[in-house]
């Protein structure tokens, strides 16, 4: 059924959200209720064009970030539209992420080259960053994720990710630009484990990159192909309550699901 997925995220339930390009829609896969839903209004009679970042909402919404249509949507937990924000303000939305204890939602504007907070009602409250190569500055940001009051944001044409705390002050960077593993050539998705472990998506090289919090690397995974435990120009990568992690391997049209086994051995 997929085609180009994205992203993903994963509600309390179960269900499995996944944002496709190819398909123009948001893929839900209810395990709980065993059946599969295809969202692809956005709002009213406009459908999806490019739907990229995806993070649950306040009172069971699904935000979704569509780059062409400049504008992050919000669904109810039925696929219904229910509002959207950031039109007149943001270039090319592409990552979300969310503050569930602050009420904030971080977008990534790639074209911007910044990161917009606004509150769940969609106000702009701050813009973080500009586009350069120093610290807290960012050249065509693409994928986020916030765990333990941290925003990490992948600052993909500077092959580094950024960890920013919820002021939106830099304290923390890791990534450069080679190839040895570890190293960040063109970095997409990114995402965080409960023992504070950094996954992050290195989708030239078709790899999954695992740091640890002080992003030191510790393994990579996956290579170019078609076969299990391989991938073809990942995109996006988040986590459950379980600690699965999940890939959106793109080129192959699938999501690799893994297991993180580190917090039940310790």
């Amino acid at each position: 059924m997929l085609q180009r997925p994205q992203s993903g995220t994963v509600d309390a339930e179960g269900r499995i959200y996944v944002t496709d390009i190819g398909r123009a829609a948001v893929f839900v896969f209810d395990k709980p209720a065993g059946r599969l839903d295809v969202w692809d209004t956005a709002s009213g009679t406009t459908r999806f064009a490019s739907p990229i970042g995806i993070a649950l909402g306040t009172r069971d919404e699904i935000l979704v970030a569509d780059a062409e249509l400049h504008s992050v949507f919000r669904l109810d937990k039925h696929g219904k539209p229910v509002g959207d924000f950031g039109h007149d303000i943001l270039k090319r939305p592409t990552g979300l992420a969310r503050d569930a204890q602050r009420g904030r939602v971080y977008v990534a504007d790639t074209y911007a080259h910044d990161i917009k907070v606004f509150d769940d009602e969609g106000k702009l409250l701050k813009v973080i960053g500009q586009r350069g190569e120093g610290d807290g500055q960012f050249n065509f940001p693409t994928h986020l994720a916030f765990a333990a009051n941290k925003l990490y944001v992948t600052d993909t044409l500077n092959s580094r990710i950024q960890v920013f705390d919820t002021d939106g002050t830099m304290i923390g960077k890791f990534g450069q630009l080679g190839m040895n593993v570890g190293d960040l050539v063109r970095p997409k998705g990114v995402a965080v484990d409960s023992a504070g472990d950094i996954y992050v998506v290195e989708s030239l090289y078709d790899q999954l990159l695992v740091f640890d919090d002080k992003g030191r690397t510790l393994l990579g995974l996956g290579g170019h192909g078609k076969e299990v435990g391989e991938f073809y120009l990942p995109s996006g990568v988040w986590t459950d309550s379980q600690d699965q992690i999940y890939v959106a391997d793109m080129y192959n049209g699938r999501i690799t699901v893994l297991q993180f086994l580190g917090a039940q051995q310790q």
